[in-house]
């Protein structure tokens, strides 16, 4: 029946009145037409003389004609309105519930792309005007003039995205723009844009991500500097700086630890050379704990045992020093207290050996019963 009367279904929803519409403007003309071709037949071949009820039949004939015309065509216009406010109705029921929708899925809001959700409101409202007030060719270039707002309206937001930073909604409503309107070249310039504001960023994270794992490298917080290193190259796999970053912070580690080695050998011979056995010994340790496999270290091994010997030696003729200081000077308990704590460290050292012939002389300059 929608057919028969309709000519047609829109969206499954509404029939179109094409067919009603143009059947009733065309008997409503042909009334009309018929109407015009009976009153120039009456006045050429019926006579002058007829009876006047013919007349007065033929005038209520007419007259009849002319109204259901009338009819015919106003009831064609009341359809194809009506059906236009149908129309408007049901555009307004699709953006509502596609605004709700929208809102269900948490998109953002018009507060936070500015003003171009609004913008686009505004059109379609404006096209639901345009398709019950216009007619067909005022529609068409209405409508056209709507496309071009909500272009404009969508280039916009895609724009508000990339200044924000939000490159991956950008890129999501680029792609509805190109889905919309496939043919618009402003879809290509939007590219542009976003692929330059990629570009930009990429470079600036480079160079501020880069600058940072320099620092903790100067710091020595090397591991820090190389998960700084594999974040960026994760980030940008295709940029050759990101790429190698992580490369340059072994580098630079292992040129460090390098340094490190022969600094500390270096330092070594240093103080074996000026006989500081003591500190000799502290940094040999560190070499050989912190750089086990260095040459560096196998080098040190075989004098370990020298270093260590020497720097007792050195501790406990400070030692001797000290005590000998003390009873110098009269303390005579402090001394003592030294001495005990020698004999306890190095009970086989000569020292050790001459504190125990001279134990009883010191107790009893200290004071201290037998």
């Amino acid at each position: 029946m929608a057919r028969l009367w309709g000519g047609g279904q829109w969206g499954k929803e509404l029939p179109r009145p094409q067919w009603t519409v143009a059947l009733l403007w065309v008997l409503g003309v042909l009334l009309w037409v018929v109407s015009a071709a009976s009153v120039v037949v009456s006045a050429l071949l019926v006579p002058q003389d007829a009876a006047p009820q013919f007349w007065i039949n033929h005038a209520a004939a007419l007259f009849t004609a002319l109204v259901t015309g009338a009819m015919a065509i106003g009831l064609a216009l009341v359809v194809k309105y009506t059906f236009s406010a149908a129309v408007s109705a049901k555009l307004m029921e699709r953006l509502l519930r596609d605004a709700i929708h929208k809102r269900a899925e948490g998109e953002p809001s018009a507060s936070t792309l500015g003003a171009a959700s609004h913008e686009e409101v505004v059109s379609l409202l404006s096209e639901i005007m345009e398709n019950t007030l216009l007619d067909d060719s005022e529609k068409a270039t209405k409508r056209e003039l709507a496309k071009k707002h909500r272009q404009q309206a969508m280039r916009r937001e895609v724009e508000a995205f990339i200044k924000a930073g939000k490159y991956r909604d950008a890129r999501e409503r680029l792609e509805e723009f190109r889905l919309r309107y496939p043919e618009s070249a402003a879809a290509a310039q939007m590219e542009a844009q976003l692929s330059e504001a990629l570009r930009q960023h990429e470079h600036s994270e480079i160079a501020n991500v880069t600058e940072q794992v320099q620092r903790y490298m100067g710091l020595g917080l090397w591991e820090r500097a190389m998960e700084l290193a594999k974040g960026l190259a994760e980030q940008f796999p295709e940029n050759p700086d990101a790429a190698h970053l992580p490369e340059t912070v072994q580098i630079e580690q292992a040129a460090s630890r390098r340094q490190e080695q022969q600094r500390l050998f270096r330092e070594v011979e240093h103080l074996v050379a000026r006989k500081h056995w003591r500190q000799a010994l502290r940094d040999a340790e560190t070499l050989l704990e912190n750089h086990p496999d260095s040459p560096e270290a196998q080098s040190l091994r075989g004098q370990i045992e020298d270093l260590r010997r020497n720097a007792a030696i050195e501790e406990r003729k400070e030692w001797e020093a000290r005590i000998a200081e003390h009873v110098q000077t009269g303390r005579h308990r402090e001394a003592y207290a030294l001495a005990m704590d020698l004999v306890e460290k190095y009970p086989d050292s000569p020292q050790a050996d001459d504190i125990r012939r001279n134990l009883e002389q010191l107790k009893a300059r200290a004071g201290i019963a037998r």
